[in-house]
């Protein structure tokens, strides 16, 4: 089996199990398979094809990733390769595993994901096998996920258990990524900041379980505690900036109009429909 009978197979697996799902392989030779949520959220699948570690045993190997955005994040570029494409198609099936698992959402224990399916070496069943397995847990963990995203909001809620970097608030306006959606979830300064200070507490309880297990010391505990305390506390005065400042208010809705008519046209130009 060559590079492009495994990428051929890849494609046709895909295309069968999301089609059904809405989903649509854009114009081109990258594997980004592409849905609008809504007009203004894109929700993309893709994997990247691997050289085998072990090429006495293995054939190739290939990773599944996947990401959800807004229409005001800086780019969507769907005209490049996967990798190029990880700074933010970045989630694996393994990810959202755990996250799931973590948050209380049920999961299927015995079909646990993987991160890297391995070929076997001129073994066509194990090409099979592997992309069934594949195939799984993108029914069982990401379309589910991407399903529960309808609007602004939800698409917030997604972010921050699977994407949490992306609504970070920065001090300089033009560097926030996916932030310009929080007043979604957020409409005030007051239910942000009620959010900011329960993730301070999570942040504090890890902080305290790592110093009770002796993996950190007290000393650096409090250390990250204050830059934590730091961070948060900056977050909640750029996001009232938001509400407040009219200058930023203004600069935000002047990106957020030139990002949606840029990444628009860029989907519509790679054959989705918007």
């Amino acid at each position: 089996m060559g590079t492009l009978e495994v990428d051929k197979s890849l494609k046709a697996a895909f295309k069968e199990t999301l089609e059904p799902h809405g989903f649509k392989k854009v114009k081109g030779r990258y594997p980004h398979f592409v849905r609008m949520a809504t007009p203004e959220i894109v929700q993309v699948i893709n994997y990247r094809l691997e050289q085998a570690l072990s090429p006495q045993l293995e054939e190739k190997r290939f990773e599944v990733y996947c990401a959800v955005g807004s229409i005001y994040r800086p780019e969507i570029n769907l005209n490049r390769s996967v990798y190029a494409s990880m700074d933010w198609i970045n989630t694996t099936q393994l990810d959202m595993y755990f996250t799931a698992k973590r948050n209380g959402i049920p999961v299927y224990e015995n079909e646990q994901p993987g991160v890297d399916y391995i070929i076997k070496k001129g073994d066509e069943a194990s090409l099979r096998e592997q992309i069934a397995f594949a195939m799984t847990g993108i029914e069982h963990y990401v379309i589910p996920a991407f399903d529960k995203v309808v609007d602004l909001k939800t698409c917030v809620d997604y972010l921050e258990l699977y994407g949490f970097d992306e609504l970070e608030v920065r001090l300089e306006t033009e560097c926030n990524v996916d932030a310009f959606i929080l007043p979604a979830k957020y409409p005030d300064v007051e239910s942000y900041s009620a959010k900011v200070q329960n993730d301070f507490q999570e942040a504090n309880r890890r902080v305290m379980q790592l110093v009770s297990e002796k993996k950190m010391t007290e000393k650096e505990g409090k250390e990250r505690l204050l830059r934590c305390e730091g961070r948060y506390n900056d977050d909640i005065k750029q996001y009232e900036k938001f509400f407040s400042d009219e200058i930023t208010k203004n600069e935000i809705a002047r990106l957020k109009a030139e990002r949606a008519e840029k990444n628009l046209n860029a989907i519509r130009t790679m054959g989705i429909e918007v």
